[in-house]
């Protein structure tokens, strides 16, 4: 019935033709049912955070020890290079075997591999079709390559050679352990809470909102969880979303957005905001970073690495994301699924988190 909702609202989104194009329906039950099993844990070399991290996620998740690994990237604070990627990626040949579905990277930089982010980098493979700006004479607002992943069925996915990245660190182990263990508190749980779609005063960074508000209006409250277009243009310093109790997904677009520390965040919840540096470190300089969002309470959220432009292709659409995750997805599949043009998109969180996970795909 999900599904069927879904392609409904891909048909009529305010999408390019090739996203609606994109829509695909589950033939058979996915060969992949994701586990600890098919992760590959990378953390960085000589960095003792990242390796505790790593080694916790590992025992929280039963990731076998082997597929643990450390990777020579410590000394690099923000970016590395095409070249330093490709080298790295292929020492890992050997790791990459065919059960290897997802890489989760425990640390926050780098985050970036030239024009792409990292996260993208190690999914599709270093490729500048996935970068706006490929060059330096390339100035402006550009779209990128689509992924073969949006809004793919259960079974299309895993048909591919697929691997999907997530990266999940904090600013300290405390802050990382909260969130490996939201993302383990989160399964089956079938919560029942909000997702808040937001339109806010800063019309350049809500580009969203036309999906926001189709989707609210067609899906109201449904499986638990209740769909509210929130229309915010009149608060500039404050928004309606606080002290809020219930929030599953929570979807805006600012500079800085207010109050999200009053939230309580169901276990799994997901929450990000359109604007144009929310990917690039955890930091408190700058454009809010996506990784307050996991300290606030969410357990995954994305960001852009370089300057995207407010196309609404590059960040998650909710009409894709919520029925997927409802569905039985798990959170880094769902999450991939809802975003057309990722390449200069980071995906962060806790990959394995699946609250709707002990229902039949």
């Amino acid at each position: 019935m999900i599904f069927r909702i879904l392609y409904l609202l891909a048909l009529s989104a305010v999408l390019s033709p090739s996203a609606a194009g994109a829509t695909h329906f589950p033939e058979t039950s996915p060969p992949y049912q994701l586990s600890g099993k098919n992760v590959l844990v990378l953390y960085k070399e000589h960095n003792s955070l990242s390796k505790q991290i790593a080694q916790y996620y590992a025992q929280q998740r039963h990731v076998p020890s082997s597929q643990v690994v450390s990777v020579d990237i410590w000394r690099n604070p923000d970016h590395i290079s095409q070249q330093k990627f490709e080298k790295i990626y292929a020492k890992l040949s050997a790791q990459l075997t065919p059960n290897i579905k997802v890489i989760l990277l425990t640390w926050h930089a780098p985050f970036r591999v030239d024009c792409m982010s990292i996260t993208s980098a190690f999914s599709f493979g270093f490729d500048k079709k996935y970068c706006s700006r490929p060059t330096k004479d390339v100035t402006g607002c550009h779209k990128t390559a689509n992924s073969a992943f949006f809004n793919s069925s259960p079974a299309t996915l895993w048909q591919q050679d697929t691997r999907l990245t997530m990266m999940l660190s904090g600013k300290t182990f405390a802050y990382a352990k909260q969130l490996i263990d939201r993302g383990v508190a989160a399964d089956n749980t079938h919560p029942v809470g909000t997702a808040y779609l937001v339109r806010t005063y800063d019309p350049s960074r809500s580009t969203r909102w036309p999906m926001f508000k189709q989707f609210a209006d067609i899906w109201g409250d449904r499986e638990g969880i209740d769909v509210q277009f929130v229309d915010d243009r009149k608060s500039k310093d404050t928004t309606q979303i606080q002290n809020k109790h219930d929030v599953m997904f929570y979807h805006t677009g600012l500079r800085h957005v207010p109050a999200i520390d009053t939230n309580t965040y169901l276990p799994g919840a997901i929450a990000d905001h359109l604007t144009s540096k929310a990917g690039t470190g955890i930091n408190n300089h700058g454009q809010m970073k996506a990784f307050r969002w996991l300290e606030a309470g969410a357990t995954g959220s994305y960001g852009a690495v370089v300057e995207p432009c407010s196309y609404p292709e590059k960040f998650p659409n909710p009409q894709i994301l919520i029925p997927a995750y409802l569905d039985g997805d798990t959170l880094i599949e769902a999450y991939w699924k809802s975003v057309q043009q990722p390449g200069e998109g980071l995906f962060i969180g806790e990959p394995l988190a699946r609250p709707w996970g002990n229902k039949p795909k």
